[in-house]
């Protein structure tokens, strides 16, 4: 069985093969050093495996340009796999790093696997559809995170010129109408920024509703208190279908919100959280956490996060504490809810 390793860019891809005892296969190598990433390109590349009556694996490590591949291959009907780039660390942290010789290491964790070693993970690759949804949420929640960081900035420059404004929230009309009546030009122009912003916001969150409307995960997560919108569409287009995560812990792991381990000896230790999942969608649980724990207090995760956060956040305000929610209560919360929502989402409960 050969073990082929992909390394791609933007226009090519570099093709590498070890046959089932580590030797090269020099004829594929020599034919496919250079790969056009086309479907004419790919296609050269299955008629030979085919042509050879070999099986085979390719192994492609996940970027950016692995869908466009991945999704060509498919649609050839070639064998393959995409790994998490954070497990190669052969590539990632090599000082030598040339196309060559990352697929020809590629091509060495794939043959590795095919002889029973399990050194990275196999991540999964959505359709061309659900690729378009997971982008308008990215969009959306950008667009929130600058809206955020707008606000804040309106808020420093009042404050560093000794000017007042109202405590309310700036996206409220009445609150930037006073904000504006102070007549200052670099606070006008903060605000034509915010306003741009909240309009865009507005007709985002209109066509991610529209667009998931009706989806069931969609909807079940949008039950939980304190989750909107795009924080539901999101963990849709990201799911997929909950059945692929055999556990609630890979479903935790697939946001980057289970600790390290550690272990020595006989002794396992946790450390930080992996953050090897999907940044935007553990951004969104945060906020959305956040929102929950703040606003619905009979929840249990409130519960589980008060206890850990040595008291709720209004009991903490009465003490004057400066930290208000303590950053390893909310991570447990956040791991928490998660669990909540696989067991949700695959066992057809509500919240």
């Amino acid at each position: 069985m050969y073990a082929i390793g992909a390394d791609i860019d933007m226009v090519k891809a570099v093709l590498y093969a070890l046959d089932d005892k580590g030797e090269p296969v020099k004829e594929f190598n020599k034919l496919f050093r250079r790969t056009r990433l086309t479907e004419d390109g790919l296609r050269d590349v299955r008629e030979w495996l085919l042509e050879s009556g070999q099986e085979y694996c390719i192994l492609v490590e996940n970027s950016t340009k692995t869908h466009h591949m991945a999704w060509m291959m498919e649609s050839l009907g070639i064998f393959f796999i995409v790994g998490h780039s954070t497990d190669l660390r052969q590539i990632t942290k090599s000082d030598s790093k040339t196309d060559d010789i990352d697929a020809e290491k590629l091509a060495s964790y794939m043959l590795a696997r095919l002889h029973g070693a399990n050194q990275f993970h196999v991540s999964y690759y959505c359709d061309k559809e659900t690729m378009r949804r997971r982008t308008l949420c990215r969009m959306a929640k950008k667009t929130a995170a600058n809206k955020g960081a707008c606000k804040r900035r309106i808020r420093m420059y009042a404050h560093m010129f000794g000017l007042t404004i109202p405590s309310g929230d700036l996206e409220h009309v009445y609150v930037r109408k006073s904000v504006r009546d102070i007549g200052d030009l670099e606070l006008d122009m903060m605000l034509d920024e915010l306003e741009q912003l909240i309009e865009r916001s507005k007709m985002q969150k209109k066509r991610i509703e529209n667009e998931f409307r009706g989806r069931p995960i969609y909807e079940r997560i949008l039950e939980i208190p304190g989750f909107g919108p795009i924080t539901s569409a999101y963990l849709d287009a990201l799911i997929c279908d909950i059945g692929r995560f055999p556990n609630a812990k890979a479903f935790q792991a697939s946001l980057g919100v289970v600790p390290r381990v550690f272990q020595s000896g006989e002794k396992d230790r946790n450390g930080k959280i992996t953050k090897k999942g999907e940044p935007h969608a553990r951004w969104l649980l945060y906020q959305a956490v956040s929102a929950h724990v703040r606003d619905f207090p009979d929840s249990p995760v409130t519960r589980f996060f008060n206890r850990l956060n040595d008291g709720s956040i209004e009991e903490r305000k009465a003490r004057r504490e400066k930290i208000l929610m303590k950053r390893d209560a909310m991570i447990a919360a956040s791991r928490k809810m998660a669990a909540i929502i696989y067991t949700l989402l695959s066992k057809d409960r509500h919240w």
